[in-house]
């Protein structure tokens, strides 16, 4: 299987001998934990080291679909076909079709892995079935072990000393490399697993999060955090290059040049946005140490409206346009960074039910229709950015009121689980007063925002 991961230090023994008792005597006093972290970095291959790269990860991606027809094939219940059945094939695999011995072996049983780990997803009912991987799309290897991580350099099995560009020292055991081709570029994280001292306590600061289309992030305290929106010049290049791959013959080098434009077209918009979700996610992370969001079903949030054929779909172009516009702000995204960063820096995020979060009012915890007189109406919001309560005359901006609801909910769960660090009675409305709250006959209204 080869040595495991090495690392280029030219230290002296008297030096590392000297970090290891610092680091027994750090780990004696203060409390320590394990982090996982990945460090991300551009490596630029050769000519040679690019056309087997691309080899390795068309052969991953064929071991892939072939060990995923497999289960659909011969899979049932009573006989199971999992990892081992299909690692235990590829030697007999490998002679029957000698090109797929180009590809390390371990990158192949990565890919097995990958494959058992969908199947795992599947049956817990955190994702659909698996699909068959296609090609520029999410193309990627791992190499396990066998590779070495130095200053600008990246030694893999097969390949040799890549170039790559390390803007920042890889800290603690490397344990895993992916590679990753996104357009035109090559990319490899380096996965490590890193001791690290416990987050020092914070002064408790809790906030709600508000994710939406037109303002992206927003608290409750009244911070906006957009995210950076495809503009129309570059919807029209999207459209002009999807047009261009159209009218190409399939299989022609046309086609492939066609498609290989578009995938740097949609690689910048993905860097792009993956760089705004960082920032923001750890913004969020830094000035909060309790932040609740909404427990948004993306999937179902994104589905097409376009039906059966029996039953046709209404609306179609318009919730296709929806479903663009949610996409393009990422809201899973900045709320799985924050949840990860949060946890590094001793935080906590909690989800909450989103149902009615925008309609009630955040002051008064009422609903237009708790009242006789405002019955008719449906809610307090008066545009699309202002919400005003027709009975308390609260006003505000709707996703700032949204996001303050969001807090008050996230409240009622810390409040039921936890308890406040400082002695601090905590309010079983969660200190805004909703309506459950209400009900219950508490007196407290919590603190008045004035926007």
């Amino acid at each position: 299987m080869g040595d495991g991961p090495k690392d280029f230090t030219h230290e002296s023994e008297d030096v590392r001998r000297v970090h290891r008792i610092a680091k027994l005597v750090r780990s004696l006093y203060v409390p320590m934990m394990l982090m996982h972290k990945a460090y991300r970095f551009r490596i630029y291959p050769t000519d040679e080291q690019r056309v087997l790269l691309v080899k390795v990860v068309g052969l991953c991606r064929l071991v892939y679909n072939l060990a995923l027809e497999q289960r659909r094939t011969f899979g049932r219940k009573g006989r199971h076909v999992g990892y081992h059945a299909g690692a235990n094939d590829l030697p007999a695999l490998k002679a029957e079709f000698p090109f797929i011995k180009e590809a390390p072996s371990q990158c192949l049983q990565q890919a097995l892995m990958d494959l058992n780990k969908a199947f795992e997803n599947f049956f817990a009912g955190r994702a659909g079935y698996p699909r068959p991987r296609r090609k520029f799309e999410n193309d990627s290897c791992r190499f396990p072990q066998g590779f070495t991580v130095s200053r600008h350099r990246l030694k893999l099995p097969k390949l040799g000393e890549v170039r790559m560009v390390a803007h920042r020292k890889v800290k603690g055991t490397p344990k895993s490399v992916t590679v990753t081709r996104e357009g035109d570029y090559w990319y490899a994280s380096v996965a490590c697993v890193l001791e690290v001292a416990d987050p020092a306590p914070r002064r408790r600061c809790e906030g709600g999060v508000d994710l939406n289309v037109a303002t992206g992030a927003v608290t409750s305290e009244g911070l906006i955090l957009p995210m950076p929106n495809i503009s129309p010049e570059e919807m029209s290049r999207r459209a002009r290059l999807h047009k261009s791959l159209s009218r190409k013959k399939k299989g022609s080098r046309n086609r492939l040049k066609a498609k290989r434009a578009l995938a740097r077209f949609e690689a910048k918009i993905a860097r792009r946005r993956r760089n705004a979700a960082h920032q923001i996610s750890r913004k969020l992370a830094d000035t909060h140490t309790h932040l609740a969001f909404e427990n948004l079903n993306i999937p179902a949030m994104t589905a097409s409206a376009k039906g059966t054929v029996e039953n046709p779909g209404k609306n179609v172009a318009q919730k296709s346009g929806l479903n663009r516009a949610i996409l393009d702000v990422s809201p899973g995204m900045i709320r799985r960074f924050t949840k990860y960063k949060a946890v590094w820096l001793g935080g906590e995020c909690v989800e909450v039910s989103a149902g009615y979060t925008s309609q009630y009012c955040s002051e008064c915890g009422k609903h237009p229709k708790d009242d006789e007189t405002t019955k008719h109406l449906e809610h307090g919001r008066v545009s699309r950015d202002r919400f005003e309560c027709p009975l308390c005359g609260y006003s505000a901006h709707a996703d700032i009121n949204a996001a303050r609801n969001i807090l008050a909910l996230g409240r009622q769960h810390w409040a039921a689980s936890l308890d406040y660090t400082d002695g601090r009675s905590v309010p079983a409305c969660g200190g805004l007063r909703p309506k459950r709250a209400r009900e219950a006959g508490t007196k407290d209204r919590g603190r008045r925002h004035v926007h």
